[in-house]
C-alpha cells in the first residue's frame, strides 16, 4: 500500500504514464488482499467465538486492512490524473502547478507511515498524538486549495480541469483520514475505545495514565 502511494506520487511528480498505469494494474492484487483478510477473519470469528481483546483485535484488524485499501485507492485516484493529463496535453491542466500536491502528498506519505508504525508495535502513545499530526495535512490541504484558486484567477482554465487538481489534493486528504482511523482503531484494540467519538484533543480525551 504505502509503495503504491509512493509509485503513484513519483508518476505525478515525473507525469510518468507507464508508472501511473503500473499503479492502476496492480489495484487489484490490492483488492484481492483485502478480500483474502476479510475471509481469514470471518473464519477465525465464527470458528473461535472470540472475546475480550481477542474480539477487538480481530475487529479493529477488519477494520484497518479497509483502510489499507482505501488509501490504496487514493493512490490510484493520483495515478489516473497523470492519465489525464497525457490524454490532455494541449490542456492548461499539463501547466498546473504541482508544489502543493507533491507537499501534500509528501505529507500523506509520513502519515501513512507512522500509522503503519503504530499498529505494528501496539504504540497507544503514539496513536493518541495522530490527532496533532493529521492538523499538519489539514493545513496542507487548505494552504494547496488556496493556492490553486490565485492560481485559477490569473490563468484561463476550464471546470474539469480544475476539479481534477481538487480531486487529487482530496484524495490526499482522505489518505490522512484513513491512516488517523488507523490509528484510533489502534486504541479501540488496547481499550476498547474510539477516540473518533471524542473531541480532536486525542492527547487529552485519553491521558497516558487513568
Amino acid at each position: 500500500m504505502l509503495n503504491q502511494l509512493c509509485l503513484a506520487l513519483e508518476s505525478v511528480k515525473n507525469k510518468d504514464l507507464a508508472l501511473a498505469r503500473s499503479v492502476i494494474n496492480r489495484e487489484r492484487v490490492v483488492d484481492d488482499m483485502d478480500t483474502s483478510a476479510d475471509t481469514v477473519i470471518c473464519a477465525i470469528l465464527a470458528r473461535r467465538c472470540p472475546k475480550g481483546r481477542d474480539l477487538r483485535t480481530l475487529l479493529s484488524t477488519l477494520k484497518i486492512v479497509h483502510n489499507l485499501e482505501k488509501i490504496g485507492d487514493g493512490a490510484v485516484k493520483l495515478a489516473n490524473f497523470v492519465d489525464f493529463m497525457h490524454s490532455h496535453e494541449d490542456s492548461v491542466a499539463c501547466n498546473f502547478p504541482l508544489d502543493d500536491i507533491l507537499r501534500l502528498g509528501g505529507v500523506s506519505i509520513e502519515i501513512a507511515q507512522s500509522a503503519l508504525e503504530v499498529f505494528e508495535r501496539l504504540d497507544g502513545e503514539q496513536a493518541r498524538q495522530f490527532g496533532k499530526i493529521h492538523l499538519n495535512l489539514d493545513q496542507q490541504f487548505q494552504h494547496g486549495l488556496h493556492h490553486l484558486m490565485a492560481f485559477l484567477q490569473t490563468e484561463k482554465t476550464n471546470v474539469s480541469n480544475a476539479v481534477s487538481q481538487v480531486l487529487m489534493m482530496k484524495a490526499l486528504e482522505r489518505i490522512g483520514e484513513n491512516a488517523r482511523s488507523i490509528a484510533e482503531l489502534v486504541v479501540f484494540q488496547l481499550e476498547g475505545e474510539e477516540p473518533r467519538h471524542h473531541t480532536p484533543d486525542m492527547a487529552q480525551d485519553f491521558p497516558l495514565e487513568e
